[in-house]
């Protein structure tokens, strides 16, 4: 009898424990803030980069942060699906895809130098044949990535609007080719070696050549302005969380020296904006009309 009741104590006790150890454990866990960072660059160097906002943002927040790397925004998004990202420095079409699918908040837009807001441009040899659109009929273009906003679609969409590409195919039976480079810095050597007659990127692509190779490139067209790049937040983050770390970051003034070290690593910035669903209304029809928004009126007014 004594040994039952000895056991029945060290099970109620041992359960005890395990219950705190697992209750402190998943205290713990949402105490902690995960970010994940995209690598644009060197995975490592972003890595090590990211430390700077990481170490400001603490004791702000009064609770551990953490980073880590995403090769890609796919992989922002499904860390964010499985509750391992809090927030996630995205581009507009990785945000409004999340949105759909898993309830994403918008908190603060990228400010750069015209603002929080940017175009994508389509860039040629300078001294190359191309001096307007209609000259690239039945040459190669190059695009970033198939799932990206500045590289890919805005263009794409440039040549939409010029009334050159019909259909859903990506040559449009105008292109003779399209790359998928795998990146803006891919796509725009691409254009300086020769290897494609234009690309289709971001309108700060030219600032990921080398001084002296600048010049040998030129933009033709722009697409319209799109917000900027993003960090969004996971929909069960806290109010409360959301609005120290948007206090946080708004606070950052890329005057102060202090502050701007903190903004050139991250990813050069000059500051944050607040972000809203309406901000995304014009660039959601465009991605809706290639399949990657369902409903574009969730971001309207």
């Amino acid at each position: 009898m004594s040994m039952s009741i000895n056991m029945k104590i060290i099970s109620v006790i041992l359960a005890a424990i395990l219950t705190g150890a697992a209750a402190f454990g998943e205290e713990t866990k949402d105490q902690t803030l995960n970010i994940a960072f995209i690598s644009y660059a060197n995975p490592q160097q972003v890595a090590y980069d990211s430390e700077a906002i990481l170490k400001y943002l603490e004791p702000r927040l009064g609770i551990p942060v953490k980073g880590f790397i995403t090769l890609d925004y796919g992989s922002s998004i499904e860390a964010m699906r499985s509750d391992k990202a809090d927030l996630a420095f995205v581009d507009p079409l990785a945000f409004m895809m999340a949105h759909e699918q898993i309830g994403a908040v918008p908190l603060l837009l990228e400010v750069y130098q015209n603002g929080p807001s940017y175009h994508a441009s389509v860039w040629v040899r300078r001294d190359g044949s191309a001096a307007k659109l209609e000259d690239l009929k039945g040459k190669t273009i190059a695009y970033a990535d198939q799932v990206d906003m500045s590289g890919h679609l805005l263009p794409r969409n440039v040549f939409n609007r010029a009334g050159l590409l019909r259909g859903n195919r990506p040559e449009g039976n105008f292109f003779k080719q399209v790359y998928f480079a795998g990146g803006d810095e891919q796509a725009i050597r691409a254009v300086l070696n020769g290897f494609v007659e234009a690309a289709g990127i971001s309108q700060y692509a030219y600032l990921l050549l080398r001084p002296e190779e600048r010049d040998l490139v030129m933009p033709i067209a722009n697409s319209i302005e799109s917000p900027s790049h993003l960090i969004m937040a996971r929909k069960g983050l806290p109010e409360e969380v959301r609005e120290k770390l948007k206090d946080a970051l708004l606070a950052l003034d890329w005057k102060k020296p202090e502050d701007k070290v903190i903004l050139d690593k991250l990813y050069g910035v000059r500051g944050f904006s607040a972000a809203s669903l309406s901000d995304f209304s014009e660039v959601a029809k465009i991605a809706a009309r290639h399949g990657f928004v369902k409903n574009p009126d969730l971001f309207s007014e």
